[in-house]
């Protein structure tokens, strides 16, 4: 039997090969690692790139429907106070002929001296009356000795007066009412026309 001798350069050949293919092995390894390494960052960052914009879109929702809301509270407590002033409106308007048969009673019963205990007696009723109602924001409206304003007052009448200039209101017929800045009712007044004018 011949025996079989080993070249040394083809063991080293053999070895180097085995080597280079270790090596490339590793290196696919390394490149495989690395790949799924920047594909997992990849994927991360997207998540967390997608995770962001829901976040942002979730916060834009969220401050409109907060100003939605704003909104229909201050509506609706505009609404509900708009509501009351037209109840209390409404209510006052029914109640301006009673305190118009208020005024033309005192009016009549201070004139006689016999009548000093009722003028006393329904003068006190309608201050009374004049407070509770101006506690729910009536004001009367007396313009004695006020430049006219159309806004507020409807003329009756004019008069020529020596010393009043002329649009100067010279007698309140009967009181004019508002609530805050609402007109209820115009006071009715008489004008001053001023001084006669002399004929040239």
């Amino acid at each position: 039997m011949e025996k079989q001798t080993e070249n040394p350069d083809q063991t080293s050949d053999d070895e180097s090969d085995l080597q280079n293919s270790s090596d490339d092995a590793e290196n696919l390894d390394l490149e495989a690692e690395e790949s799924e390494k920047h594909e997992s960052k990849e994927n991360l960052n997207k998540k967390v790139k997608d995770a962001y914009e829901k976040n942002e879109d979730f916060q834009e929702k969220y401050i409109r429907v907060r100003a939605d809301l704003e909104n229909l509270k201050r509506r609706q407590i505009k609404e509900r106070e708009d509501a009351v002033t037209r109840t209390r409106s409404q209510i006052i308007s029914d109640l301006l002929p009673a305190l118009d048969a208020f005024q033309m009673g005192l009016a009549e019963v201070e004139k006689d001296d016999s009548t000093k205990n009722i003028f006393i007696g329904i003068s006190m009723a309608y201050k009374q009356m004049e407070t509770i109602l101006g506690e729910y924001g009536l004001e009367i409206i007396k313009p004695d000795g006020e430049i006219f304003d159309p806004k507020f007052h409807e003329a009756l009448s004019y008069q020529k007066h020596e010393d009043i200039a002329e649009g100067v209101i010279l007698q309140t017929v009967r009181f004019g009412y508002k609530i805050r800045e609402k007109l209820l009712r115009p006071a009715s007044v008489v004008i001053s026309q001023g001084k006669e004018k002399e004929d040239n």
